[in-house]
C-alpha cells in the first residue's frame, strides 16, 4: 500500500510534465521512422566501367549492373575520380584488372560481388560449352569406331556441367528481407533501453532536485516501499512506451516477426525494466541533468556494440567479457531469436532469467543508495 501511494504521486507528476510525455511517446517513434526511411533508401546498385571487354563478358556483366564503356583505362579512372562509376574492369594478358573506387564501403562490396558473379558465370558457361563440344566429339569417335570394328563400343560417361544458378533456401526469413528487418530486433532493444533510461533518470532527478524525494525520505516509509513505488509509477509509462515501439516496428513498419507477439513484448518489458532500474540508480549519483547525461557515453552508448549490430566472434577476450556483463547482450539475443528465428519461451528463458537478475541487482543497489541518504 505504501508503494502504491508513492506510485500515484509519481504518475500524477509525470502526467503534468508535457515535455516528458512527448519525449517518451513521440521521440523514439520519430527516430525509428527516420532510420527505417534511411535504411530503405540505400541501394546496392552500382555503375561499372568496362574497357575493351569481350562481348560475352559485357553481356553477362550487364545482367548484374549498369555498364558504361570507355575507350581506355585512363578514361575509366577519370570517370571514377568524378564519381561517375563505382568500379572498372579490363582484361590484360588474359587476366581481369579491376579498379574499385573505394570511397563507399557498401558500393565497394556490391561492385566486387557483382564482378565476381559475372566471372564465375563466364567460367561456368565456358565449361558448359567445352563439355558439349567434348560430348559431340566422343559421339563421333564412337560412331567411327563402330564402323571400323563392327562392334558397339562401351558407353563413355561425360561429366555434366555444373548448374549456373544454385538453389538457395533460407532456414529463417527469405531473400526479400531488407537491411532494416535484420537490424530491427537490435534497434528495438536499444531504443527501448535508451529512452527508458533517459526519461526515468531525468524524472527521478527532478524528484531529488525539487526536494520531493527528501520529503518522502523524511516519512516513515521503508526504503523498499519508496524504491518500489517509484519503480511502479514510472513502469506504467514504460509499458505504454514499449507497446508503442513494438506496435510501430512490427505492425506499422512491417518488420518480419516470426515468433510469439506476447513473448516479444515480455522481452521488451524486461529490457525496459532493466533500463528503468538502472536509470533510477544512476540518477542518484547526479546533481543535475547534465551530470546524468554524462553517464550515457559510459554506460549506454557502449552497449550498442553488444546489441547484435556487430559480429564479435573474433573480439578480444576483454571485449568478450564485457559482452557477458551488459544487459543488452541478453536482450538483443532474445529479441533476435524471437523475431527472426521464431524461438519459444523454452529457447530464451536463460536470457529472461539474466535480465530479471539485472533488475533485482539494480533494485537492491537503489535501496542501498537510499540507505546512505536516510537509514530506516
Amino acid at each position: 500500500m505504501q508503494s502504491i501511494i508513492v506510485a500515484q504521486r509519481v504518475i500524477t507528476q509525470v502526467v503534468k510534465d508535457k515535455r516528458t510525455i512527448g519525449m517518451m511517446l513521440i521521440a523514439p517513434l520519430f527516430v525509428l521512422f527516420l532510420m527505417y526511411t534511411i535504411f530503405g533508401a540505400s541501394s546496392d546498385d552500382v555503375k561499372i566501367g568496362i574497357v575493351d571487354l569481350p562481348e560475352e563478358v559485357t553481356q553477362l556483366l550487364k545482367k548484374e549492373a549498369a555498364v558504361i564503356t570507355y575507350p581506355t583505362n585512363n578514361d575509366a579512372k577519370k570517370a571514377m575520380l568524378e564519381q561517375q562509376i563505382d568500379a572498372s574492369i579490363s582484361i590484360e594478358n588474359e587476366t581481369p584488372q579491376i579498379l574499385i573506387e573505394g570511397g563507399n564501403v557498401s558500393k565497394n562490396a556490391s561492385a566486387i560481388q557483382k564482378i565476381q558473379r559475372t566471372l564465375t558465370a563466364l567460367t561456368l558457361e565456358k565449361r558448359h560449352v567445352q563439355i558439349q563440344s567434348l560430348s559431340k566429339l566422343v559421339v563421333q569417335l564412337q560412331e567411327q569406331l563402330s564402323l571400323v570394328t563392327g562392334k558397339t563400343p562401351e558407353e563413355v560417361t561425360i561429366p555434366k556441367a555444373l548448374p549456373q544458378k544454385p538453389s538457395i533456401t533460407f532456414l529463417y526469413g527469405d531473400s526479400e528481407l531488407e537491411l532494416f528487418d535484420q537490424l530491427a530486433p537490435a534497434l528495438m532493444g536499444f531504443f527501448i533501453f535508451f529512452f527508458v533510461f533517459l526519461i526515468s533518470g531525468v524524472s527521478f532527478l527532478k524528484e531529488r532536485s525539487s526536494g520531493t524525494l527528501e520529503r518522502t525520505l523524511a516519512t516513515p516509509l521503508k526504503r523498499s516501499s519508496i524504491v518500489l513505488g517509484y519503480f511502479i509509477g514510472f513502469f506504467l509509462f514504460v509499458i505504454i512506451q514499449t507497446i508503442l515501439i513494438q506496435l510501430f516496428i512490427v505492425n506499422i513498419l512491417g518488420v518480419t516477426q516470426n515468433g510469439n507477439y506476447g513473448l516479444l513484448l515480455l522481452v521488451n518489458l524486461l529490457t525496459a525494466s532493466v533500463a528503468l532500474a538502472l536509470g533510477l540508480l544512476l540518477s542518484s549519483f547526479s546533481r543535475s541533468e547534465f551530470q546524468l547525461i554524462q553517464f550515457i557515453p559510459l554506460v549506454i552508448i557502449p552497449q550498442i556494440f553488444f546489441s547484435g549490430l556487430f559480429d564479435l566472434s573474433d573480439a578480444p577476450k576483454w571485449v568478450a567479457f564485457i559482452n557477458t556483463i551488459v544487459p543488452l547482450t541478453y536482450a538483443a539475443e532474445a529479441l533476435q531469436n524471437v523475431m527472426t528465428r521464431g524461438h519459444s519461451f523454452v529457447d530464451i528463458w536463460p536470457n529472461l532469467l539474466v535480465l530479471s537478475g539485472f533488475i533485482i541487482v539494480f533494485f537492491l543497489l537503489n535501496m542501498r543508495v537510499l540507505k546512505k541518504q536516510r537509514p530506516v
